[in-house]
């Protein structure tokens, strides 16, 4: 699938590399957005170039020292690389990923509590989902989106003004990289997903929006439940998460064909209301050239 990305995040270079992966007879670009399989491909990141980054899974630092695409404009960018790949996923799911990931099972997590906890002014542990989402990630309309921790930008601030001619929603990872890479690399970088917030835990039998993260944490650790998205999302924040992230959505549907998203568990909504992405006021500046990009801000932990 296909997608023309008509301008670029002004802020894109503080916090989303591109980088060239080339090996096993493959050679593409690949734009890195947190949340959408970001682990897998640090995965194939030591498995084409081995050695060059310690550890099990390198740091993006050591990504982007070795394996950055920079300096070129988005011409070139096309010129110079036949497949161009980003992957993408449901916009509310990969929000609810990050409170399951963050505010319950802890993972990696320390940076992204912290700043809740300063938006916030109480302790992340007694927020509910509900909170979490008008709180904290509505910031991202502000002026203060810079507060708000990285894994819950929109994918789309993450893209070139470019066209990305390898599009794949992160259910089909797999089998889309089987065009690119030869199947025992995806047999082992892409068939089982990497850093999965559900593997190894059950479903919670019961759960209520208004529970806080602390009590899921306790069933968490007694127990390896977790709560749904069907349990915790309400109207009300489902509707501010489609404005939130209104330009995902969109991206999506053009992605698509036309087709919204159906792979998220519906959620019976009050009659009346309209989720069509709607038209963005003030949208960004088109073309922004790619050259530039600074990746001096410290790398959070727990990314992917």
């Amino acid at each position: 699938m296909y997608y023309q990305s008509s301008h670029a995040f002004p802020h894109k270079g503080r916090f989303s590399p591109d980088f060239r992966m080339e090996g096993e007879g493959a050679s593409f670009f690949y734009t890195h957005i947190r949340k959408n399989a970001s682990t897998s491909f640090k995965k194939l990141f030591q498995v084409l170039y081995p050695g060059v980054c310690p550890g099990d899974l390198p740091s993006i630092g050591c990504m982007t020292q070795n394996a950055q695409v920079k300096g070129l404009t988005p011409g070139e960018i096309e010129q110079k690389f036949a497949t161009r790949l980003f992957v993408y996923r449901d916009p509310i799911e990969r929000v609810f990923s990050v409170y399951k990931n963050k505010l319950i099972q802890q993972d990696g997590a320390e940076d992204l509590l912290a700043r809740l906890e300063t938006v916030a002014g109480r302790d992340p542990a007694l927020l509910t989902f509900d909170e979490f989402v008008h709180e904290f990630v509505s910031l991202l309309e502000t002026e203060r989106w810079s507060e708000v921790d990285g894994h819950l930008y929109p994918q789309v601030w993450h893209l070139l003004p470019i066209t990305y001619n390898k599009v794949i929603c992160m259910d089909n990872v797999y089998a889309e990289m089987l065009d690119l890479l030869p199947a025992g690399v995806c047999d082992e970088v892409f068939k089982e997903p990497s850093n999965s917030t559900t593997r190894g835990s059950v479903p919670l039998r019961w759960a209520d929006p208004d529970c806080p993260a602390v009590y899921f944490r306790k069933k968490y650790a007694r127990h390896k439940a977790l709560p749904s998205l069907s349990q915790l999302i309400t109207p009300t924040t489902e509707t501010r998460l489609r404005e939130i992230y209104a330009d995902d959505y969109q991206m999506i549907h053009d992605v698509e064909g036309g087709a919204l998203s159906s792979r998220r568990m519906a959620v019976a909504l009050p009659p009346g209301l309209d989720f069509s992405p709607p038209v963005m006021a003030g949208q960004r500046s088109p073309s922004e050239q790619a050259s530039g990009l600074n990746f001096d801000l410290a790398e959070q932990r727990g990314v992917g």
